[in-house]
Order: C-alpha cells, then structure tokens, then sequence
C-alpha cells in the first residue's frame, strides 16, 4: 500500500514530529511505500518529492511584516492555495491509496484535503492535541483544564486572551476553527479519525463525529529497546518535558519543596524555566535539580537511574512519549488525572493518581510511594506488563492497517 503522510515538518523535530517517523519506519518494514508531504524547511529530511513541498509560513511576529505579507500569511492560515496545488501534483504523480494527516493547521491548512477526496484517496487524520476543539490547542486557561469552546463557539478564547495573551492572535485562530467549522473542513472529509486516546475519542464524539468514524489507536514503543528495573530502586523523581504553565511545572515545585529528602529532577527547557528555577530558589528547595535538555541517549541512562516518575500535567493531553519510555523501563508513574494518562496509570495499578493542580495530593502520592521499595517494584512490573500487551509495534501496525485497508477506495 502507498501512504502518503501530510505534517508540518519532515524531520523529527516534535513529539509529534517523532511518531510520524516511527509509524512511517514500521510501515516501510511491512513493505508499505511512505509518500510524505509537508512545508520546506532547511532541517527537513532528505526526500525525492521535497520540490512539491509548498513554502514554509511566517508565524513568528507576523506584524513585523509587510501589510502585503501579513495579509498573505493571515489568509493562508484559513486556506492554502500553495499546499492544494502541490498536493495536487504530489497526488497526480505518486496516487496513494490513502493520506495520513498529522500537524497540518496553520502551515498547510485542511486545503489539502480536497484534491485527494476528489481523486478516490481515503483520508485518515490522527488527532494529536486539543486543535480541533480548542482555538490555542492547550484546553487550557486560568491555571485549570479548559473545555469552554464548543464547535461554533470560541469567544471564550478571544474573551480569555488564551493565544499566546493576545487578543488578536485569539480572534485570529478563533476565526481560523469557526471558519472550518462552517466549512466542515476536517469534519466533512476525513473519512477515519485516530485517537490516541480515549480522552481524544469522546472530544471527537462531543463534536459531533458519529462512534464508526473514530479508531482509538493508542501510541507504541518498542520495548526490546528499553531494559526494565523493576527492582524499586532508584535515586530520584522524575520529571521530563516543557517546562510550561499547563504543565504543572509550579504545582510539582512547591510539592516538592516540602519533601527535602526526596530528588527531583527535572528534564526539558520551555517559558518556565527561569521562573522555576527562582521558585525553587525562593522556597529552599535544594531537592531540585534542573538538567536541561538533554539527548535520547542520555535521557535513557537518567530514567533507569530514577526511582518513579512525576507527571503533574493541568491541562488534557494524550499520554507523552515520556510516560511509554518509564514504564518500558519498569518504572511506575505519579500523574494527575486527567486527559489520556490515567488510560495508562491506573492508581494503585501501574502508578498512582492525584487531582490536577492538588499540591497536597501530589505530595502525600509522592512520599508515601518513595520508601516502599516493594511496591514501587509491584507498579513498575505491571506498567512493563501493560506496555508489551497493549503499546507494541505490531498490535499498532494491525491496528493501523485495518483502519487503511477501510477507507482504502481503489
């Protein structure tokens, strides 16, 4: 079977960004042709068909343009003439069976959808985030989990400044999601869409997508590359990801600011990093170290050398690629309850579970777990367990393919 597998970018560079090289990898072992389309960027992987790929969007400190330029990148957001027409010629010259989208708003824009509707290519759409719901993607605003916006009806996300704190920006990609809706744009010509999730799956559903149009198809690691520790030891807590608000990069702090004899460290960079590292300084809490970014191959060495991991996200997102690599290494997970995660940390199962932003409750699963070696042991070999029975290749391939092979047309 030919795919051809839309996104944003053609290199590794996002989680996101990262599935789609992997899904790509395990379909090319299976004897499947990738054909992938995406917007030029000098990082981009090397590809044949990287002369289709339509030029990349300005969208850092778009007023710094040009009125002309500003006007074209603004109009692109809604619709992309450019993406139609290479996509086009890609479909024309390659003729998949079916094309996969993945990141598309903004830079490529549902526009490429309808040359391959009109053309008999099936047309699959994995829902990686909040988009589709949400004009900021986060589901996020004022510190909690946000669902305010209903399709047709996002002035809650202008009102609430919820872009990036600006309003224009807000009314911008407000405007961009009612202007799809109206359309039907993703609604009206994705023939399957693919949840990770089951937290994904009934936003879909409360958006009005009917149950036979939804594939829940959770994401996979392989975990022959990942050696398990489930012997409950270990020096530290860990946290890995964007130091952001929804994160619940402040929460995890002044958690852990009351427990000085149990490591934190934390893994990753993003807008909070200065402010959590003065937050930590503020409240004494020596316990806490900052690693920065840090490389796959290091990142391994520092989950097996953990004893759990913390994961205190305030805003609904499917389970990151983080929590798939602890629990191949056998090690459980604390993390709020909320979006995709308790879908995999079932409390007192593979991990434990605290309400999202509860500082007290994150600290309570905290310290009760640290000195429990045996049960940290129990967790951990359960959460391996569940990863090779639920999260392997092969049972993502089947799944993947079934959803293929019915919307394949031709």
């Amino acid at each position: 079977m030919k795919i051809m597998q839309i996104n944003r970018l053609w290199r590794a560079r996002s989680e996101i960004d990262r599935y789609l090289f992997r899904l790509s990898e395990l379909l090319e072992n299976h004897g499947h042709e990738i054909v992938p389309f995406a917007v030029q960027d000098r990082g981009n992987e090397p590809s044949q068909y990287s002369p289709l790929f339509p030029s990349s969007l300005t969208t850092l400190e778009p007023f710094r343009l040009p009125l002309w330029r500003m006007a074209v990148s603004t109009a692109r957001i809604f619709y992309s003439r450019e993406a139609r027409n290479r996509v086009t010629i890609l479909a024309d010259l390659t003729h998949p069976d079916v094309a996969h989208l993945h990141k598309v708003y903004l830079h490529l824009s549902p526009s490429v959808l309808r040359p391959l509707v009109e053309r008999g290519i099936g047309t699959v759409m994995t829902v990686h985030d909040n988009k589709l719901f949400c004009p900021s993607h986060r589901a996020y605003r004022g510190g909690r989990a946000c669902y305010d916006c209903k399709p047709y009806r996002y002035g809650r996300c202008v009102s609430g400044t919820c872009v990036g704190g600006s309003r224009i920006a807000s009314t911008l990609c407000a405007a961009e999601l009612l202007a799809h809706d109206i359309i039907h744009a993703y609604t009206g010509k994705i023939d399957c869409f693919i949840a990770p999730s089951e937290y994904i799956h009934e936003r879909l559903r409360d958006r009005g997508i009917p149950g036979e149009r939804i594939a829940v198809i959770p994401g996979f690691i392989d975990s022959r590359a990942w050696s398990a520790d489930d012997s409950g030891s270990g020096d530290y807590v860990l946290f890995s990801g964007s130091l952001l608000p929804r994160e619940g990069i402040e929460t995890m702090i002044k958690a852990f600011a009351g427990l000085p004899k149990i490591p934190l460290k934390i893994v990753g960079t993003g807008m909070q990093d200065f402010f959590a590292r003065e937050l930590a300084w503020e409240l004494g809490a020596t316990n806490i170290s900052f690693l920065g970014y840090r490389k796959d191959e290091d990142l391994k060495a520092i989950i097996a050398g953990c004893r759990f991991v913390c994961l205190p996200y305030e805003s609904p997102e499917n389970p990151p690629e983080f929590l798939f690599r602890a629990l191949s290494s056998g090690k459980p997970a604390v993390v709020s309850r909320l979006g995709g995660l308790p879908e995999m940390i079932s409390d007192g199962g593979t991990g434990l579970l605290f309400e999202p932003g509860d500082i007290e409750g994150l600290r309570e699963a905290v310290s009760g777990l640290w000195q429990d070696h045996d049960r940290i042991s129990l967790l951990g070999r359960e959460g391996r367990r569940l990863i090779e029975r639920d999260y392997t290749p092969e049972l993502h391939y089947e799944r993947m393919l079934e959803v293929y092979r019915n919307v394949k047309r031709t």
